[in-house]
């Protein structure tokens, strides 16, 4: 026996009898790991309660793994009691464990960077609402707006059937109030039909950017809220209540220097248990408003052919004066000239009708019309497919496309372009029947285009599928629904945005009809016991995204009839079990999942179309597998594990079915293999988009949050590897149409974007360069360069540089040429780029942007984004001193932030027109002593932030308020007419 063997003899039997010493030894660490809690949390609450902090989410998410590990030392606790002489080995690798990650968490309490950061100081962002129509609800308009000065009124309460139009005015409302700095912060809670006081709190808390303790203890959770709520002025708008609140319990503490409280219900009755001082009722409207509204919402001139236009009222009149039915029916009679057509509207209106009194019925007979007239089966199952979210929940268009296409509501026999393009044209054709609304949220430097079912159509929608779906979506829930409830003529359920924490032994419902089940945004779930999915034997969809679930049930195995199971976003999850018999799976989705080995019978997936491991912690595909899955359209295995890489571009190059690929490869040979093969199969069935890495040593970055990217199809991204020609070395290639190039430690120099080999040949939308030595300017120009020299640029609408410690400016000219000594195409002033942003960080050596001459090629400039410039005295950089009179023009800018740029004197000494300009940062710039720009202020009559294209902010540091005051405004504008825009933050 050698040394080796008994000395790991030897372990064994240390470990063996030294249980109860590191059980004990546990105990201790453990204490230690809770006093560090109680100081952390006692620090942090200290710290929120001074104005403009909040608490870093790190220590939100490092309390959450406190909890975790503690509950696992609790169970660890009450097994080792329970020992038998067997489990000995496994209870001591646990404990040995647990300590270390004891010990872990416990340095990670240190916090040394700070528990909170300085809050964002936002009075929040208009909501997107549609136009008021008729007089009444201007009248309603200003009178809550005089209400709300009146120091005896508190709560306002709003009424109203469903559809007459209780959120369009409240939306006015709360833009209005934005723009009035005297009503202190506006916030904005839409309550839903099954709100309970924690989650009503929870959802005050988050328009405060807050969170509140995670406890049951309601009366700790209101004093925690009325805190937060009492350090300034609130006006508080609650939409759509179904019930009364006491506002004690909930934590609003009402009054005239605290908050005021606006209030929207169909119930006169729950405007009269909140004890509202000023009552408003919303009637629908009256036949000649409602008649106007229906005939401008048919959105082109209207010219009724002779009897039409009498039809169309009766049309109009059936809608009941309610804005909403006015709005949908009139988008569906969009384009009708025919009487007949009209007749036959009108007929199907009056054939819908209820038989009972019920106003609710009456609505929805109303909105049902528009269901009716889609007459495609498809369209009308993807309208109630949008039941199953929670009520006013917004989802992205490219989130909602992936839903529908994961669901199985459409045939997968097409191409993914052709799926894709085709759920497209499904929801725009929804949105144009007015059954789902496209809404855009703007803040200060980007906007988001959302979709969402207004709630009457959901309550529709439920109405019509109650005995088919179950939905509970977004309530709060902590436990499954009783067993009771699993009715066996289940086809979908939906328990979604839910807080349930596991799924124990002894719940078995039985469902054997049961097709789609979505248990997806419960973050707390960590475990599902096997006999949950014992008994749903049809079931084809099963989605756990965004759970804690650490390992799944071994009965996964067993639904022969899966066809969908989705895991994006299981942080927690390690292990999946065998896949072997689920041979009609079509989609298999570990993306940010911690699996690290490919699931056991991958190999016999022979049906699965979408394979997604993206930034998952998948450490190897082994070889031979890839071949086998030849119906596959969509590959993701760009891994976080960076030894995740294809091996062999053969294995890729056999998938004639893919169509979208992103990977990494290890070795400069096999990522050309494929690049020579999309250059080879471009626009003739190869992939149509792909993103390929080479190396893999590098870390990726986020885009910048405040200016992202577009989405491109065509991405390569190269990094710590040889990009320039006379190395000896083989260089990596450039596929044909490639949109987005990024570039990140090269291990040679490059003087300029166009010492690239191949480059000519792109047509770049997106370019990304960090720490590339040796380049002093991103482009050099020339004028005996021909004009196709510089094409790859012409394309080019993002832009970002990052840490080029080389880098003078953006553009450089040859010697001193002026501007009119270059090509003609530059001078004329169209400009020979498409920029739309650029974004620079950590450009050391960079003394400005570029200079006045060449302003011209940045015409299509709508975001500049620099930071982190040391040496910056000049953003646009004048030549001839002598011509200071004369402007400048960056006629597309919308936004301009410039941040901690310490030697900044001045944008430029030259006054610029900046007629589109709508937001400027300025921080960290406390050298900057004059700014030279011409802004367009809102009409007179109009308020900061309005619709229009005019100036809306300007953002200083919260700090430097005295450095603000001193900069010199130098345009024809006074500055003291900017002094509404200024926001300190």
């Amino acid at each position: 026996m050698d040394l080796s063997m008994i000395l790991g003899i030897a372990q064994l039997i240390k470990d063996y009898t030294g249980l109860e010493q590191k059980t004990q030894t546990l105990l201790r660490e453990l204490e230690k790991l809770t006093r560090k809690e109680d100081d952390v949390v006692s620090q942090v609450k200290n710290e929120e309660s001074k104005l403009g902090r909040k608490r870093k989410r790190d220590v939100d998410d490092w309390l959450e793994q406190v909890e975790r590990t503690k509950a696992k030392a609790s169970c660890l606790e009450r097994e080792v009691a329970a020992r038998r002489w067997y489990s000995y080995l496994n209870l001591v690798n646990g404990v040995k464990q647990l300590i270390k990650q004891v010990d872990e968490l416990r340095k990670q309490g240190e916090f040394t960077c700070g528990l909170t950061l300085i809050a964002e100081d936002n009075n929040g962002y208009e909501l997107p609402t549609v136009e008021l129509s008729g007089d009444a609800f201007q009248k309603h308009l200003s009178k809550v707006l005089s209400r709300l000065r009146d120091d005896k009124v508190l709560k306002i309460g709003i009424f109203g059937m469903g559809g007459v139009g209780k959120t369009t005015l409240v939306t006015h409302i709360h833009n209005h109030l934005l723009k009035e700095t005297t009503n202190g912060k506006v916030l904005w809670v839409t309550v839903s039909q099954e709100c309970s006081i924690h989650m009503l709190q929870d959802k005050i808390a988050k328009c405060l950017d807050r969170t509140l303790s995670n406890v049951d203890d309601q009366i700790q959770r209101a004093a925690e809220l009325s805190h937060y709520l009492k350090r300034e002025r609130h006006v508080l708008i609650l939409d759509d209540l179904w019930c009364s609140y006491s506002l004690e319990d909930v934590g609003i503490q009402l009054g005239f220097d605290r908050c005021k409280l606006i209030l929207t219900s169909r119930s006169l009755n729950v405007c009269k248990q909140m004890l509202c001082d000023e009552v408003i009722r919303l009637e629908p409207l009256p036949a000649d408003e409602a008649w106007n509204l229906f005939v401008r919402n048919l959105k082109h001139p209207i010219v009724f052919y002779p009897g039409v236009e009498s039809v169309a009222r009766s049309v109009a009149d059936e809608c009941g004066g309610l804005p909403l039915g006015i709005m949908v029916i009139s988008g569906s009679m969009r384009g009708m000239t025919d009487i007949e057509e009209w007749r036959n509207a009108l007929y199907e209106l009056r054939e819908a009708r209820f038989s009972g009194d019920c106003m609710e019925e009456k609505v929805f007979r109303i909105l049902k019309f528009s269901y009716t007239r889609l007459n495609d089966p498809t369209l009308q199952q993807c309208f109630l497919h949008l039941a199953l979210y929670p009520e006013d929940h917004r989802i992205s268009r490219e989130n909602l496309i992936r839903d529908f296409l994961m669901v199985g509501l459409l045939s997968d026999s097409k191409s993914w372009e052709e799926e894709y393009d085709m759920v497209y044209t499904i929801i725009n054709k929804l949105v144009n029947a007015c059954l789902l609304e496209r809404i855009q949220i703007s803040h200060a430097y980007y906007e988001r285009d959302y979709l969402k079912i207004h709630d009457l159509f959901r309550d529709m929608a439920i109405s019509m599928v109650r005995s088919q779906f179950m939905i509970k979506a977004g309530l709060g829930l902590r436990e499954l629904p009783a067993e009771e409830e699993w009715r066996e003529g289940l086809e979908r359920v939906s328990l979604m945005h839910n807080w349930i924490k596991e799924i124990p032994a002894g719940i078995s419902p039985s469902c054997p009809r049961l097709l789609v089940l979505l248990m997806n945004n419960n973050y707390f779930l960590k475990e599902i016991h096997y006999s949950f999915l014992s008994r749903m034997p049809s079931l084809q969809v099963l989605n756990l995204s965004y759970t804690g679930i650490e390992t799944l049930p071994s009965s996964i195995s067993d639904l022969h009839n899966l066809s969908a199971l989705l895991l994006h976003k299981c942080e927690k999850l390690r292990y999946v079990p065998s896949l072997v018999k689920l041979k009609v799976l079509r989609t298999l989705d570990l993306s940010w999942s911690a699996i690290k080995k490919a699931p056991a019978g991958l190999e016999g997936l022979v049906n699965l179309r979408t394979f997604d491991a993206g930034y998952s912690k998948l450490k190897e595909m082994p070889n031979g597998i890839l071949p086998k899955l030849s119906h596959l359209k969509h590959l993701d295995l760009k891994s976080a594990d960076k030894s995740l890489a294809v091996k062999n571009a053969r294995e890729l190059i056999s998938l004639k079915r893919l169509e979208k690929v992103r990977c990494r490869f290890r070795d400069i040979r096999e990522y050309n293999a494929y690049a020579e093969y999309l250059k080879l199969r471009d626009g003739d069935g190869g992939p149509k988009q792909w993103e390929l890495i080479m190396p893999i040593i590098f870390k990726e970055e986020n885009a910048s949050r405040v200016f992202g990217p577009p989405i491109c199809s065509k991405t390569v991204r190269l990094g710590a590897c040889r990009v320039k020609e006379g190395g000896g070395e083989e260089l990596p290639l450039l596929p044909k149409g490639i949109e987005c190039l990024s570039i990140k430690d090269p291990i040679d120099s490059i003087s300029s974007l166009m010492d690239i080999p191949s480059i000519a040949d792109c047509k770049l939308r997106v370019c990304g360069l960090k720490r590339i030595p040796g380049m002093e300017h991103l482009v050099l120009l020339s004028s005996s360069s021909p004009a196709d020299y510089y094409a790859p640029l012409q394309s080019l609408e993002y832009l970002k540089l990052d840490a080029l410690d080389d880098l003078r400016a953006l553009v450089e000219a040859v010697a001193a040429a002026a501007a009119r000594a270059l090509p003609g195409w530059i001078s004329e002033g169209e400009g020979f780029w498409g920029l739309k942003t650029v974004y620079i960080y950590k450009c050391c050596k960079m003394k400005n942007l570029l200079t006045d001459t060449l302003l011209s090629l940045l015409a299509n400039l709508e975001n500049l984004h620099i930071q982190e410039c040391e040496v910056m005295e000049e953003v646009i950089a004048v030549t001839e001193a002598d011509d200071l009179t004369s402007t400048l023009s960056l006629p597309k800018l919308r936004t301009l932030c410039l941040r901690d740029l310490q030697a900044l004197k001045s944008i430029c000494r030259r006054t610029i027109m900046c007629n589109s300009l709508q937001y400027v940062t300025l921080q960290q710039c406390k050298k900057l002593e004059r700014i030279a720009l011409h802004v367009r202020l809102p009409h007179d009559g109009e308020l900061p932030g309005g619709k229009d294209n005019s100036f809306r902010a300007i953002h200083v540091g919260k700090d430097e308020k005295e450095w603000w005051e001193s900069v010199k405004w130098d345009s024809p504008l006074d500055k003291s007419l900017l002094r509404p825009y200024v926001r300190y933050r």
